[in-house]
This record gives C-alpha cells, structure tokens and sequence, in this order.
C-alpha cells in the first residue's frame, strides 16, 4: 500500500503499549503462538502500526487477538482492504472500515431503541444498579487497613507483611463473588490491585520471580478493569524491578514505558515522579546519559507535586516531596561517576526514617558501591556488613543479590577482602531461606 494512502493503526498501537510496550517484546509473544512461517519481526509491526499493512495472514491475526486481549480482529483495527472495496463499490453511502468507531459486520445488530425500551424491565434495572453488598464503612475498613498494611510494609519481613496480605485478601475475594453496587465493584477491584501488588512485591523479595510475575499481571489486569491508572502505573513500576535485578534493563525500561502510558490516562504527580526516576535509571543503564537527564528532570518537575498520600510502597519522602534522589545516585553509579553517586544516595539516606532498615540497607549498599568505584575496597566491605547485618531479621533478595554484586566487584580488586564478605552473606542467604520457608507455609 503506498504510503500516502496509509492511515495509522492507533488501536493496534495504544494495545501494544498498554500490554507490552515495546514492538520487540509482542513479537515475541505472537511467534510463540505461531508456526515458524509465519513469525513476525519488529518490521512487521510497524508496518501494521503505520497502517501499510491492514489484514495479515489468519494464523497471525488469531495471535495478535490472543496477546492483545481482543475478541475480533476490528478492535485492533485490522480489516480485509479487498472486502472494503468491494463492499464500498456495491454501497457507496455506506461507511468505510477505515473508519475505527463504526460497527462491523462481526458484531451482532443493534436492537432498536424502542424494542429496548419495551422490553426492559425497570425494577430489575433499579435492583442491579442498587443491589445490597458491602457496607461503606466495612469497605473503608478495609482500604484504611490496605493503607496501614503499606505503610507497615518496609518495617516488616516478607512472611509477615505476606501473610497480613493474605488474610485481606480472602476478605476482599469474598466480597468481589459477592453482587455489589457498581460504585462498590469498582472500589474492591482497586483494592484488590493494590493488594495483588504487594502480594507480588512480597514474593519477588523471597526469591518468587514467577509467582510475583503471575501476581503483578493480575494486579495490572485489575486496574485496567477499574480505570484504577495510578494504581496500575505504580503496579508496573514496581514489577519492572523483576526484570531489573535479572539485568534484563531492556525488559525493565518495557514495563517502565507501560505505566508511564498508564499514568498519562490519569494520575497523580507523585506517581508520574516516581515512574520517571524508576525510567531515568534505564537510561543509565544503557549508557544513555542524555535520557537519564531528561527523565530525571521530569521526575524532579513532578516530584515538586508529589503528596504523601499518593505514596505507595517503594516510595519514599523528604520533608512532603517525594525522594527521588536514590534513583539519581543509582543513576551516577551505573554511568560509573561515583563521586556524585555518593552525594545523592547519602542525602537519600539521611531522609529516610531509622525504622525503613531494609532501604536503608540497600542505599548503604549502593554506597559501598560508589565506593568500590573510588577503589576504598576497605570502606566498600565495612558498609556491605553493615547493611547485611542490620536486616538479618528482614531479609529480602534484593539485598543479597546486591551484596553477592559488590562481593564480586571487591574480589576483583581485593581477593583477602572479598572472602571477608563470605560470612555475613551466608548468614544472611540463610536468614533468607528460613523466612521464605515460612513465607511460602
């Protein structure tokens, strides 16, 4: 189709950033859907994106249905050119399947609005609109204890805060089965993200990559369902972190693009600050000095917004803004400047409360990090013990992956001193393992 004549998917396009962000990572889901002939590149996409292509073959039209979560091939905006032809020969009045708002002729007719209104049965209506469910204040109860449950969360390890989450949990299950008003419905699927959230963040701190997988994408499903956009930014951010601490950071900038999409349909400013910090620390690590400036910027623009009852987990405060300068100094780190690393994670350190041991742990370990940049290997295992120490009773992975890292990096430089890390790190593995035997009872 020649170019001018091409008018953009932006159905395919928005449901591809919603689902997966990049064009890379739904060609990977639609080829293992597929036959190997009919696999698909990141070529291939933007042709139907850019509305060059608008009918590819059966086989991949079913799977792109499958990974977009559509039911016909129209809601994804791919339609047979042939068939409009013909069908715009034969009708000249009526309208184009270009045209993305019409009904197609997959859709069963509209009934008309006078049989409607004749067969419609207004107190039935009434009853659904105002059926009885749960009670304003039990539903409150329960957002009131999801807020404590967050706010509890980074003073707590991971079988407790996982085993409070549960017992919520099956309350809120219970009421959803349960027939609702539609304002009451909405309500408990926001909750229920929120909940399946700090589910999946619990399992990723016990070494559970795949349950925390499977958690946030439900989480991130029911968010979307309820329009819930901060919730589902957040949920997005915070599942980027399990391809981060694989070093998949292409994986994780993915995730990171999708709930910045999210946010835009609606969010709050302390979100956005933090999605942005979370992006600016991809830039980095990819080497992309320019983009982490430019999203850091961002992120400090909007965390002059930022309120501390939008917090969620993850996110920290200073003096009522939100503390984005962590991902700052873990920015500086990885583009190895580790004097104005040091800087920005110290002041992050400062501002979070004595009571917040597990991020405290994980600033003092970047530290020692910018630490071992500068080549003071002494300073660099002083810290790491420090900060393996203080949360032998809080374990959680992201510290130990951490402290195998800078292990591996003083060993380099230092063998006598690496091998001095040895047994804090084996006691806190063990620590680690036993909470996530209980985690998982």
């Amino acid at each position: 189709m020649p170019e001018s004549d091409a008018i953009p998917n932006e159905r395919f396009r928005d449901a591809r950033i919603r689902l997966f962000g990049s064009r890379q990572a739904l060609a990977e889901a639609v080829n293992s859907m597929v036959p190997i002939s009919f696999v698909v590149s990141e070529n291939d996409i933007g042709k139907l994106e850019r509305g060059e292509v608008t009918w590819p073959r059966e086989p991949r039209r079913s799977a792109f249905r499958k990974a977009l979560q559509v039911d016909n091939d129209q809601q994804i905006g791919l339609f047979d050119r042939r068939q409009q032809r013909t069908s715009n020969a034969d009708s000249p009045n009526e309208p184009s399947l270009d045209s993305p708002d019409e009904a197609t002729s997959d859709e069963p007719p509209l009934a008309s609005l006078s049989a409607i209104a004749e067969g419609t049965d207004l107190v039935r209506f009434a009853a659904v609109l105002d059926r009885s469910g749960i009670g304003a204040a039990e539903l409150i109860a329960a957002e009131l204890a999801c807020d404590q449950l967050d706010r509890d969360y980074p003073r707590m390890p991971p079988d407790t805060t996982l085993g409070r989450v549960r017992d919520l949990m099956t309350t809120v299950t219970a009421h959803l089965s349960r027939r609702q008003t539609i304002h009451h419905q909405r309500r408990l699927v926001t909750l229920a993200a929120r909940l399946g959230g700090l589910r999946a963040w619990g399992c990723f701190d016990v070494d559970e990559h795949r349950a925390a997988g499977r958690w946030f994408e439900l989480a991130v499903s029911a968010a979307h369902e309820a329009q819930a956009w901060s919730v589902g930014a957040w949920l997005l951010g915070a599942q980027s972190l399990i391809p981060w601490h694989r070093r998949d950071f292409r994986g994780a900038a993915d995730l990171i693009e999708r709930g910045i999409y999210h946010a835009r349909n609606g969010s709050d400013e302390t979100t956005r600050a933090w999605l942005y910090a979370l992006q600016a620390r991809a830039f980095a690590a990819t080497g992309d000095r320019a983009g982490f400036e430019r999203s850091y910027a961002r992120a400090q623009d909007a965390a002059e917004y930022s309120a501390e009852r939008d917090r969620r987990h993850g996110m920290d405060f200073d003096r009522g803004i939100l503390d984005v300068w962590y991902y700052a100094g873990s920015g500086w780190l990885l583009l190895r400047q580790p004097e104005m690393a040091e800087a920005e994670l110290s002041g992050s350190l400062e501002a979070l409360p004595q009571a917040h041991t597990k991020a405290r742990a994980v600033l003092t370990l970047s530290i020692a990090d910018a630490a071992v940049q500068s080549d003071e290997t002494g300073r660099a295992v002083k810290l790491a013990c420090s900060a393996l120490t203080s949360t032998t009773h809080q374990p959680i992975l992201p510290i130990l992956q951490q402290a195998r890292r800078i292990q591996r990096s003083v060993a380099r430089r230092d063998p006598r001193a690496g091998r001095s890390l040895e047994s804090p790190i084996d006691e806190f593995a063990t620590a680690l393992a036993t909470v996530a035997a209980g985690a998982a009872s």
